[in-house]
């Protein structure tokens, strides 16, 4: 699929790690995330799928471990290399440039849900792994706290923010009100940078799907992988799921992409809004937005 330049993550990077020690930067992985790179044999190759700015990359680069990390926002891909040294593609998780069968371990920490066509990328991550091989995914829980915010005010936000007039109203009220709870929960470590990117990617990424426990099991069987642990990490945003190829030779079954939620309008053809809408509008996520920061933020 041909992607269009620049990509959301090439202007609002997924950089918001203040640190890059390994402490630091395990301190940021869930904990199955850790369990599972933490058993990564020293002699696997292992893939980054959607690395975004390095963090996981640099969890792997730091144990010495073989690792290339992937994503489709080239601005990404160079910091991620930057900070670790590892190698780094420019790619679609859709369309992953590598052979059938050639990754022993791949990550997908947080990213299937971002892709506009979910199955597709579970697929492609799914064909790369070589038989035996193990796959970890993180993907958004559905019916929680972050599908409704993302829901409202999220929807006014992203609806807003294009504008010169929305723009100013969430960078000058919410925004700051969410950098100053994120330096409050992090003892002073939260940068403002950080606190942006983290704010642009948990309200303004224009495309976001939450997937179902039933629905990773479907997907499962159509791509021959078997599930054998699941987390349902609760108080976090994502369920986690670790997957493995059984040790002989499956063909990924070539199935239609079930509907995944809905698809969003271009907000190219949204008109522009009057000056007494945005304000209604921007009361609305005002509020929406207090209530959400009264009840704290659970990141993946």
């Amino acid at each position: 699929m041909k992607r269009q330049e620049p990509t959301f993550y090439d202007n609002h990077p997924f950089d918001w790690t203040e640190g890059y020690s390994l402490p630091e930067l395990d301190a940021t992985l869930a904990p199955p995330l850790r369990s599972f790179i933490e058993d990564v044999p020293s002699d696997a190759l292992v893939l980054d799928i959607g690395c975004g700015s390095g963090r996981v990359t640099a969890c792997l680069a730091a144990r010495r471990l073989r690792c290339v990390g992937l994503d489709v926002s080239g601005a990404s891909v160079r910091l991620m290399m930057e900070r670790t040294g590892t190698g780094g593609v420019v790619a679609d998780g859709q369309g992953l440039p590598f052979a059938d069968g050639s990754a022993d371990r791949v990550i997908a920490d947080g990213v299937i849900h971002h892709s506009g066509d979910p199955f597709g990328a579970f697929a492609e991550s799914c064909r790369v792994l070589k038989s035996g091989g193990l796959f970890y995914a993180a993907v958004y829980k559905p019916g929680g706290r972050y599908q409704r915010l993302y829901q409202f005010p999220g929807s006014v936000i992203r609806w807003l923010i294009p504008y010169k007039l929305g723009r100013a109203l969430i960078h000058t009220t919410l925004l700051p009100i969410y950098y100053l709870v994120h330096l409050a929960k992090s003892r002073g470590k939260r940068s403002w940078h950080g606190a942006n990117n983290l704010f642009y990617d948990y309200f303004v990424t224009p495309c976001v799907r939450f997937l179902s426990c039933n629905e990773l099991e479907q997907w499962s069987k159509q791509c021959g992988v078997e599930i054998v642990n699941y987390n349902p990490n609760p108080g976090l945003n994502v369920h986690s799921f670790l997957l493995q190829k059984p040790a002989r030779t499956v063909q990924v079954a070539e199935a239609a992409a079930p509907h995944v939620g809905s698809a969003r309008p271009d907000t190219n053809e949204v008109a522009t809004p009057s000056a007494a809408l945005a304000l209604h509008l921007f009361h609305e996520a005002w509020h929406g937005f207090l209530a959400h920061v009264a009840h704290g933020h659970s990141s993946s």
